[in-house]
Formats: C-alpha cells, structure tokens, sequence
C-alpha cells in the first residue's frame, strides 16, 4: 500500500495541509502518515545514560498530532462519499531536523510521497520559519509535493511537467502518469528554451515515450524564452494547470555560491501547488502515484 509522508508544525497553513494530504490519500487510495519532527532540550539536560521520562517536546508533539489525526478522522466520519477510499491515517514524532531525518522515515514506512506546506516568512511558530521547506525538497530522495497557503485540493485535471527532456525525465514522465490516471488528467509537457529546440531532439525524446508509457493524454507545450522563472510564472498564469511538476537537479558548492536554485526560486513565488522529483534517485521507475 503507497504511503504518504504529511510533514508538520501545527501551524494554521500546515492545518490546510493535513486536509489537502487527506483528500489526495483518498484520490490516489493510499494511507497517511503524519509526522512531526520536533527538537528537544539541551544536550545538557539529557545526559547520556539517564534515563529520563519522554521530554516535554516529545510529549507535546504526539499530543498535538493525536489532535490533528483527531479531525482528521471526524472528516473521514463525516465524508459523505462512504464508498470512497478510507486512508489508514498513523503518526510519528521524530526527534531531529527535517532535512536529516527523511532517510530514517523512508526506510521506516516506505515513504512514496511527502506533502508539505511552502514556507513563509509570516510563519514565526515551527520549524519552517527557518525555510525547513527547502532542506526537504533539497534533501530528499522521494517526491515532495509542496502545497501553497491555505490550498484546497481539487482533482487534478491539467498537469504541466517542466523538463529539460533528457533520458532521466523519461522516468519522471512514467511515474507521473500513475497519478495522471487517479483524476483522468492531461499531462502537459512543456519544455522552456531562448530558441525553438531542434526537430531531431524533440523526436527522440517522444520516441521513447511509447517504450515505457501508455497513457495516451501526453501533450506537448514549447515556451519560448530565456529565464525560465519568468517563463514558468507565464505558464501558470495563462494555462489553467492544477499541477506544476519540475525536476530538482543537485547543485555542487561553487553553483550554490553562484546562483539560486530553479526549484527554490519557485518554491518562494509558487502560486500553484509543486510536485518536485529528486534527479539523484531517478534511474528507474519510481512507483509513487
């Protein structure tokens, strides 16, 4: 059974978030796992080989969660749909920083998917007001979907892949459509260059399409520009896309002190929710969606 992971800080956006996970739980008939990853005392006060009571951080993390899974549940209850999919919603609080703690809860539940809420400057309680947003997306070897402020979920109908059209994004392409086929949705492809891409290019990326993939809404959308920022803000602006999907692709030390990533910038301006896709991992099929 797919998994997904709903990271949170009990913020009032993170509370939309919850909802936002649940509603896709049912769409795509997966369970949810609602984490908290919490820091606790000073090492100080916790010394090694004492054995103290759970911490106070740690008590009030599955407190609030028992709270949030609470609601949840009473949504579930009173979902009028009772033929739908019910989600077998868990909890877990985790010790730690969100970006080093995604390996440990990967291997623990078989994570497929991370949902989480875009960071805001706005949010001075919990561990995204230090942009813990972004060492997710950055860290992470699994799909995380970022979910703007107090989005609601609606079936995705469109959904607009941002690729650079190499073999990689082929697997990408292949995984998205498994969630493509949940809501019925087209998937547009939209590959952003400063001139139009070559004939010979375009055609061999397509010509692996059918090698691995059936779906048969695959469209095709070139936007002619240099800044892909500007030109990715167009495309959500004046196509009606309830997806925007994109590649992160590492960067090394000398790119970090040079420029900002594509994915962070979006992340910062993101009007639409933002389903990102590790490059490291992508080397076969993922079964995420």
């Amino acid at each position: 059974m797919k998994t997904i992971l709903m990271l949170t800080d009990f913020s009032i956006n993170a509370g939309y978030v919850a909802q936002y996970a649940l509603a896709l739980a049912q769409k795509i008939e997966a369970n949810l796992l609602v984490c908290n990853i919490y820091q606790a005392g000073a090492l100080e006060e916790r010394a090694v080989g004492e054995h103290l009571p759970i911490c106070l951080e740690e008590q009030n993390s599955i407190y609030d969660i028992d709270a949030v899974i609470a609601h949840l549940t009473a949504r579930l209850d009173e979902d009028d749909q009772k033929e739908a999919f019910r989600p077998v919603i868990t909890q877990c609080s985790e010790e730690g920083l969100p970006g080093e703690e995604l390996a440990h809860l990967m291997s623990k539940y078989n994570i497929q998917l991370a949902v989480i809420s875009a960071h805001s400057k706005h949010n001075l309680n919990g561990y995204f007001e230090k942009d813990h947003a972004w060492d997710i997306v950055e860290k992470a070897n699994f799909p995380v979907l970022v979910i703007p402020y107090q989005a609601r979920f609606e079936p995705f109908k469109l959904m607009a892949f941002a690729t650079v059209m190499n073999y990689t994004d082929i697997t990408v392409l292949e995984s998205l459509t498994g969630l493509a086929k949940h809501t019925n949705s087209e998937i547009l492809i939209s590959n952003i260059a400063a001139q139009p891409e070559e004939d010979d290019d375009i055609e061999k990326f397509f010509n692996q399409i059918p090698f691995k993939i059936t779906y048969p809404k695959i469209l095709y959308h070139n936007i002619k520009g240099r800044d892909v920022i500007s030109s990715l803000k167009h495309l959500c602006s004046f196509i009606d896309i309830d997806l925007l999907v994109i590649v992160h692709r590492r960067r090394n030390l000398l790119q970090k002190m040079f420029s900002t990533s594509i994915t962070r910038k979006m992340m910062s301006r993101q009007e639409k929710p933002l389903l990102v896709f590790p490059c490291a991992t992508v080397t076969e099929s993922l079964v995420v969606l």
